[in-house]
Formats: structure tokens, sequence, C-alpha cells
């Protein structure tokens, strides 16, 4: 082989290396996530923390009360831990997500705020961690001032078109509201100010035509609620959002077709417009939720639920549709005493169900359905996004101690009593409940198989994460959405 066609090759060699790694240089600028090197993995062994609360809560000895309140510290003793010092933000372990560490430490707090808001505004007090009495009114406080501060290092930003901090403000929003007496009545003029331009920037930010539209929604009720001016017409998106109404209480919600994101996202959204506002489309929004419960509590049992879609990690909100019911029926002039029993027996089937099996780690829920299983993890997901879980937790710790919710017999749920098979034509559902095993089935009859397997987080995706510093789980739409039959006895990926 001659010199000169060696001396070729080598420049041809180095020149590919060099622009192999001017690409990688370019990639690793332009495409990592922001802190991508921050996030610390969650624990996979239970740890102390863990056992406690799983003695407690599934304890058959303890009054309800009680087991609810040892759940109830494992989050708050979780929040506090995992605290930023500026007091804005919550970095529990986990994956990150696209969103960026900063973001998820908004998320963090966000998520966590309302059952600490619930707990405050339902009078039940103080808590004491490892020895030590939390304030918790103060941390709320503290976290959505620096948060909300421009000039503070721990300022949560400007929120802009499709991005994150539509949502987080909105459970900011519903935070504030419960602890108005606490927190909103007790700031300067200029400290509620600054709160409510960080929260009203939702009213200039475009969404995407699905939940998000009741962000603003929730938001602007909240500030007139509380005095403040807002000249925002809240309608707009409102039914915008409302022309996806399918019936049966349920809703078709993009990016995903039809699933639960319904009772965690969508009943939870409307149940506090209308309890902030009871004018706005009164009528509607409670049949909605009415008919949400009812069909809600023929999908849940003492052994699961028949789980489909996406943010699957938000697993514990699914009762959120029965509980909302028997909030807005709460008025004796026109409850139904059996609201309250139901709501209850949902409540703690579902929370029982998922506390058994693991899905508590370092005071949080787990990234998965059980444990953490980044095969079923969005890529949005970051550790604080499965808190929205906690919605089931918020709209119970809002009932007092002393009400019908803690106190009231409970009532069994459509599946221990009887077997059923319910045509819901609006949805393409048939859902059928076996009293004997307590298994639910969804059957979807346009879908033609369950032949469909789940993408595995294998290495390939792993070594993809470690060289371009962001997540690459597995979309798994398919096994999510098209399987004819899923079932409360197997999730759909242990197939």
């Amino acid at each position: 082989m001659s010199k000169p066609f060696l001396t070729i090759a080598a420049v041809c060699i180095s020149l590919c290396v060099v622009a192999a790694a001017a690409a990688y240089s370019f990639a690793v600028y332009r495409y990592p996530v922001e802190g991508w090197g921050r996030f610390v993995p969650m624990s996979q062994a239970e740890g102390p923390a863990e056992a406690a609360v799983k003695a407690a809560f599934l304890s058959d000895s303890d009054p309800v009360g009680t087991r609810y309140e040892a759940l109830f510290r494992y989050f708050a003793a979780g929040a506090v831990a995992h605290v930023s010092p500026g007091g804005a933000r919550i970095h529990y372990t986990g994956a990150g997500s696209i969103n960026g560490y900063r973001l998820s430490g908004l998320e963090g707090f966000a998520r966590i705020s309302p059952l600490l808001a619930a707990w405050v505004a339902s009078g039940r007090g103080d808590i004491a961690i490892d020895g030590r009495r939390v304030d918790l009114a103060a941390f709320l406080r503290r976290g959505i001032l620096a948060g909300t501060d421009a000039g503070s290092e721990s300022y949560w930003g400007k929120i802009r078109d499709n991005d994150l901090r539509i949502l987080e403000a909105a459970d900011i929003a519903r935070a504030v509201w419960m602890t108005r007496n606490q927190i909103w009545n007790e700031l300067t003029d200029d400290h509620k100010r600054q709160v409510a331009d960080w929260l009203l920037q939702v009213n200039d930010a475009t969404t995407g035509d699905n939940n998000w539209l009741l962000a603003a929604v929730t938001v602007t009720s909240v500030m007139r609620s509380l005095g403040w001016p807002v000249a925002f017409d809240e309608t707009r998106p409102y039914e915008r959002f409302k022309r996806h109404y399918l019936g049966a209480g349920w809703f078709y919600d993009q990016p995903g077709q039809v699933d639960y994101y319904n009772n965690w996202g969508i009943a939870y959204e409307l149940f506090w417009i209308t309890l902030i506002n009871d004018q706005f489309d009164r009528d509607f929004i409670r049949q909605t939720i009415k008919d949400s419960a009812g069909l809600t509590s023929h999908l849940l049992g003492p052994q699961g639920f028949p789980i489909l879609g996406r943010s699957i990690c938000y697993r514990t909100a699914v009762p959120v549709p029965l509980i909302a019911q028997a909030q807005l029926t709460a008025d004796p002039s026109d409850a139904d005493p059996s609201d309250a029993g139901l709501a209850r027996r949902a409540t703690d089937a579902i929370w029982r169900y998922f506390v058994a099996r693991g899905s508590l780690r370092d005071g949080a829920l787990t990234q998965g359905y059980f444990g953490t299983d980044l095969r079923l993890v969005d890529n949005y997901s970051g550790p604080g996004s499965c808190h929205w879980g906690l919605r089931s937790l918020v709209l119970a710790f809002r009932f007092p101690g002393d009400s019908d919710f803690w106190n009231a017999p409970e009532v069994p749920l459509p599946v221990e009593v009887a077997d059923y098979r319910l045509e819901v034509e609006q949805l393409g559902w048939i859902v059928e409940g076996r009293k004997a095993d307590g298994t639910i089935t969804i059957e979807i009859p346009k879908n033609e198989s369950n032949d469909i397997a789940i993408k595995d987080y294998d290495w390939r995706r792993r070594l993809y994460e470690v060289v371009l510093r962001r997540p690459n789980r597995p979309h798994n739409h398919s096994v999510k959405y098209d399987r004819r039959v899923y079932s409360s006895a197997k999730p759909f990926w242990e197939d």
C-alpha cells in the first residue's frame, strides 16, 4: 500500500473523528436536559419509613383517620426532607424528565402543596417530623413567596406557551385559595401583587387542545374569589375544552385517547372550578362529576382497577370523581348518605392496594405502577410528577375529621356486591366486574388483539441517556391504548 494512500486515509479518518466529535459536542450542547446530572435515582429497597407507614396504614385495628394521618405524615416528611434551601422547590429522588431539574423542583413543590394546604385548611394543625414541629402554613408561605419573586434565585420563572408552569400554577392557586385565611389574608399588598402577577401569566400562555385549558379557568376563578381584579374571559378556554365531552362523565383528551386523565386531571379540575365559583356552568359540571363517579365506581375494587393509558404513575388519584361527588353533596340539603361511605371505600381500596405493593419510596410515590418501572414513565414525568396521585388525598383531607367521609359506614363497591356488565357506548368500552374474584375488565371491541408487547427500557435507551443526557424512555403508546382487553387481575405489561 503506497505512502500517499496511507496519508490520505489517515487524513480522512482524522476528519471523520473530528466531524464526529464536533457533532457530539453540538448534540451535547444542544440537547441535554438542564441539570441532568443533578437527578438522584430513587432507592430500590424499602426503608424504615416505608416499612413504618405500610404497617400503620395497612393495619386493621387502627381507626381510619389514624391510618391516613400516618400516610399524610409520610408525604409531609418527604416534602420537608427534599425541599430546596430557598423553599420554593422540592427535589425528590427519581429519574429526570425533559423539563429539566429546576422545573422538576417546581413540580415537586406545586404537586404536594394542595395536600399540605388541605391539611392546614381543615384545621388539623401543625405536625411533628422527627421530633421537630413543622408549621405547614409557614412552609407553604415561604415557598410561594420565594417562587413568585422575580428577584429571587428561587424564582419559578416566566410562564410561556405550552409550559409545564401552566399546570403547576393551577396547583399553587388552589393551595393559596385553601389557605386564604392562614396565608393570603396575612400577606402585604406587595406580596399579594407578586403572587397574583405570577399566577395570572397563565392567561397569556397558549396550550394544547387538552386538559391544560382548564388551568387558566382555575387560576382566574381563584384570583377573582380572592377579590383580585382579572381582565380575562375564562369561558373561552373552558368552552374550547368542553366540546371534547363524550358522555358518561368522560372527555376525550389529547394527546392520549380515552383514559384516566378524566379522573386525575379533568374531574379534579372541574371540581375545583365549581367549588370556587358555584355559578360557573354549575349544572353541567356537577352532573358530569356525578356521572364520572358512577362509572368510576364500577372500575375500582380491592384488587385494583384495569389500568390503561398514559401517566399511570398518577394511579392513586383514580377515585377522585367519587370523593369530589361526596364533597359536592356534603351539604345536608342535597346529601346522598351513601356518597361519603362509597367514596371512602374507593379511596381506601385503592390506597391499600398500592401501598401494599411497594408504591412508596423516599417520601414519595414511585415512578411506576407499583415500584419504579421506567418502561411506564413518560419522558415528561420527573421525580415529583407522580404526586398528581395525591389528588385523592387532597380531596379526602378537605373533609374535617368529624365528617361523614371519615366516620360513616363504608358502602361496598359494585364489584363487591354483584356481577355486572356495562356497555359504555360513548367511550367504546364494555366494563365487566366479577364479584367472585374481584376482577374488573375493560373491553374495547374496536381494538383487535391483546398481542401487543411492551417495549423495554433497554441498554440502547440507557446509553442514549448517558451520551445525550436526556430521557429516552419507550413511548409504549400502543400497548397502553390498543389492546382489546385491560384487566385489574394483571396489568397490561405483565401478560
